[in-house]
């Protein structure tokens, strides 16, 4: 069977407007978040987000006219994984399939129509198509002309679609395959993200026994997945995506199984996907929200699959530098993962002063990057409405 590559990679967030921008800072210690300013945030008990800078913010926009922010970003990162140079177009490519995946979508055209139809009484033709046009149109903006789909896993979207994307290249219907995954952060979604009482008062604190919640921010990663029998082989170094599963909990809309079993479920089949077993993982990306409930039943969920081999790896947690992305999220830490197999130095989680006794098994790289050489790792995402994606990574070396 044919195996996936990794070939290009992008990511903007507020911590960068490239994946290396991003990973170097996060290995300087650095964290996503700053002071909403979007919108009014004085209502909110958490008044910090993971959200772009003003400047940030306006050379997306000055940079795609024509998109509301989560098109900008999409294509942004889009583009940095398909090599694009800044201002050249990109060809159509019958061969080039696309998944999307976020978990609001185009927010600020949802916001449009609601407040038009409020204002007007009715949605215009114009502002409907903009909306529809909003897959189709990226499709076409980034040459992906060998098909396209939409999906959303809430906040397991982003490895979600990289699962969606491995299917699609095994089952030889591309020969390659561009993996996008976006959110925003506007009024309407950080109220409702307050009233699902999972965001913190004070910071992301991943497997701290005075963890209180998470905190969410923006942003996009994407990556471009090929075939590798439809290339030459190269001797150089070389990443690949070598399993993935998704699935479903079918149990509670926020709540985790007992013992996270979908999660540890989720795991297993990608691991069986990939033709690898537990002994074969050197280090995990954990989903690792900060919530009181999740990182104990992760922590517990790992702690099936590995056995006594949990606490000889490490289990990053990057979203305590990252923040929540929330469809994004997935993506974006495999992106990182990537860049920390490549480098040999994978990025701290920050805020572990007070490690859970629950998750006192787990090497959680508190407070300092670590240099490790590794090959092979797990990354976990959860979401809400059951939703679990895990995926196997892996390098060869020259």
């Amino acid at each position: 069977m044919a195996k996936i590559r990794f070939v290009g990679q992008g990511l903007c967030c507020s911590l960068g407007r490239n994946p290396e921008e991003v990973y170097q800072r996060m290995c300087a210690g650095q964290d996503a978040f700053r002071p909403i300013w979007r919108f009014p945030a004085a209502p909110y008990q958490q008044q910090k987000a993971g959200m772009l800078s003003e400047v940030e913010d306006e050379f997306l926009r000055n940079a795609y006219p024509e998109d509301e922010l989560a098109g900008a970003l999409a294509k942004q990162a889009g583009r940095q994984a398909l090599g694009l140079p800044e201002g050249a177009p990109a060809r159509p490519d019958s061969a080039l399939a696309l998944v999307l995946a976020s978990n609001f979508g185009a927010w600020e055209t949802q916001e449009w129509l609601w407040r038009e139809k409020q204002d007007l009484g009715a949605v215009s033709l114009a502002s409907q198509q903009h909306w529809e046009d909003f897959l189709p149109g990226l499709a076409r903006s980034l040459g992906c002309a060998g098909g396209c789909q939409q999906l959303s896993f809430s906040c397991a979207s982003g490895t979600a679609a990289l699962a969606a994307g491995w299917d699609i290249l095994r089952t030889g219907r591309a020969a390659r395959v561009l993996v996008i995954a976006f959110d925003i952060l506007s009024e309407f979604c950080w109220c409702g993200l307050h009233n699902l009482r999972t965001i913190t008062s004070d910071t992301m604190r991943p497997f701290d026994r005075r963890r209180s919640g998470t905190i969410f921010s923006e942003g996009a990663a994407a990556v471009l997945l090929e075939r590798e029998d439809d290339r030459a082989a190269s001797a150089a170094p070389a990443q690949y995506l070598l399993g993935a599963a998704t699935n479903n909990n079918a149990f509670h809309l926020t709540a985790p199984r007992p013992e996270a079993e979908g999660s540890r479920e989720v795991m297993h089949e990608a691991l069986r996907q990939s033709g690898l077993d537990a002994a074969d993982i050197e280090h995990v990306c954990a989903h690792a929200t900060s919530t009181v409930a999740n990182d104990k039943t992760e922590a517990a969920a790992l702690r099936n699959i590995f056995g006594e081999r949990l606490s000889g790896l490490t289990v990053a947690a990057h979203k305590s530098q990252l923040g929540h992305l929330l469809g994004a999220a997935g993506l974006a830490e495999a992106v990182i993962t990537l860049l920390a197999m490549r480098h040999g130095i994978i990025p701290p989680t920050l805020n572990l002063q007070e490690i859970d006794p629950d998750c006192a098994f787990l090497d959680s790289l508190a407070g300092q990057p670590r240099c490790k050489e590794f090959s092979t790792a797990l990354v976990n995402s959860a979401g809400i409405g059951g939703n679990n994606a895990a995926v196997i990574l892996a390098q060869t070396r020259a």
